[in-house]
């Protein structure tokens, strides 16, 4: 199902790394917003910030502009973890929030951001209003995307906004499953029948033969006993040549049965594999037993390929995997808590999680390396199109390494492997920002 923003944007679709993207002097704001909303996507707050201003600057219509760029001026922080520069966010971002309602009054999502901010930012101090009780009763009815952006900056899993979002994900376990096998299947090729086919010909024409055979032992016996030896044989190599034509075609019907049938597109995909990460984010925080009240910044998501898993590429060029490693970080004050574990999309199963915690300045290294082989015991094997599995090297990994001999890696990237292709946003980049101001904070 494609989603669609009050400005009738894509929510999900084709993907772009924002990291690497430049304002072109060209691009107009529709170009801009998209940009800028991959950067809110993949927590590139920062590049996030230059795209929605230029596009506003450029004349985006609608409270959407606005609303992105509050957000993206937060940073996924909440103001009472910012410090000295809180005021100095707080006042950007309230203008944004205040314009994005000027707008359109009924931009409810933009109501509930600004309720949850003042909240935090405001507790036990003057609010200098509107009220939090007045901006949540303009919220109504918030699309679940933007609930998922809010929900970083509520105080508790308990609160409506975040069940919304926990719901959607666990709706999309139900609403995959029928279908999203196919995704991964590709459509098979007529099989090679040219063999099986020249044998029953050759079949055929010794019986015809045997036939004739037969009709000239009317008038010779002699052609009798070459006649049936002639038939039997024919007969033989009919019915091999039938049985193997029949065995490639069977194989053929039961693929084509196996990826007949409504297949999920890219953008549905991405969807699902977004509401995934709240399900997941909801699974971890109770398994560490934390609270979103504990955090200082928004939850940080390292994504890559599962060790075992199949891929397929989109429509629009990006590899799509059915098994995914999650690596979850939750930063607080003075200790981070990491979850980790590996997802299958397809069954929606979660499999070797496992969590625990450290301080941060454990932390002994902090580091994206580039690779020729895999770890040792990191063997990633893909199954290709042919079904054949390969083992292929990783070309990126995302790692932290803590005193003593704990670490963590991510393969974020791999070579050899559809050079044409993209990866999706791993996380990655927008993670080592995050902690190493934690560290540069610290220090």
């Amino acid at each position: 199902m494609t989603t669609f923003d009050q400005q009738e944007q894509h929510v999900f679709g084709d993907q772009i790394n924002a990291d690497t993207v430049h304002i072109n002097p060209s691009d107009g704001p529709k170009e801009l917003m998209e940009y800028g909303r991959r950067a809110v996507a993949e927590r590139l707050y920062q590049e996030a910030v230059g795209y929605f201003a230029a596009a506003i600057a450029k004349g985006a219509r609608g409270s959407a502009p606005h609303y992105y760029l509050a957000l993206a001026l937060l940073g996924g922080r909440r103001p009472s973890r910012m410090g000295r520069e809180a005021q100095q966010v707080m006042a950007r971002v309230e203008e944004q929030l205040d314009k994005a309602l000027q707008v359109d009054p009924d931009t409810g999502h933009a109501a509930l951001l600004w309720a949850a901010i003042k909240r935090d930012h405001y507790a036990g101090r003057h609010d200098p209003g509107p009220s939090v009780s007045y901006l949540e009763s303009l919220a109504g009815e918030v699309d679940p995307v933007h609930a998922a952006e809010i929900a970083p900056f509520l105080d508790s899993r308990e609160n409506p906004l975040w069940n919304d979002a926990v719901a959607v994900a666990k709706a999309g376990i139900k609403e995959r499953e029928p279908d999203v096998h196919r995704y991964f299947l590709r459509t098979p090729d007529l099989p090679a029948t040219a063999g099986p086919q020249a044998i029953m010909a050759a079949g055929a024409a010794m019986v015809a033969l045997a036939l004739v055979l037969m009709l000239a032992s009317l008038s010779t016996s002699a052609y009798f006993p070459l006649g049936i030896l002639v038939g039997a044989g024919g007969a033989v190599l009919a019915v091999k040549g039938f049985r193997q034509y029949d065995a490639l075609m069977s194989k053929y019907d039961r693929e084509m049965a196996a990826v007949t049938g409504p297949t999920p597109d890219d953008e549905q995909m991405d969807r699902w594999l977004h509401f995934d990460k709240i399900g997941m984010l909801d699974h971890a925080l109770r398994y560490v037993d934390r609270e979103l009240d504990d955090l200082i910044c928004e939850p940080q998501f390292v994504l890559s390929p599962a060790l075992r898993t199949e891929e397929a590429v989109g429509d629009d060029g990006i590899r799509r995997f059915s098994r995914y490693k999650f690596v979850i970080l939750l930063l607080g004050q003075s200790r981070i808590s990491v979850f980790s574990c590996e997802w299958d999309f397809v069954r929606c199963v979660v499999s070797k999680a496992d969590a625990f915690d450290f301080r941060y300045r454990d932390i002994t290294a902090l580091r994206m390396r580039q690779l020729h082989e895999a770890p040792q015991g990191s063997r990633l094997v893909i199954t290709d199109d042919e079904g054949e599995e390969s083992e292929v090297r990783f070309a990126k990994v995302f790692e932290m390494i803590i005193a003593g001999s704990d670490r963590i890696a991510v393969a974020i990237d791999v070579q050899e492997q559809n050079d044409d292709a993209e990866l999706q946003p791993t996380g990655a980049t927008a993670a080592e920002r995050l902690i190493r101001r934690q560290l540069d904070d610290a220090a």
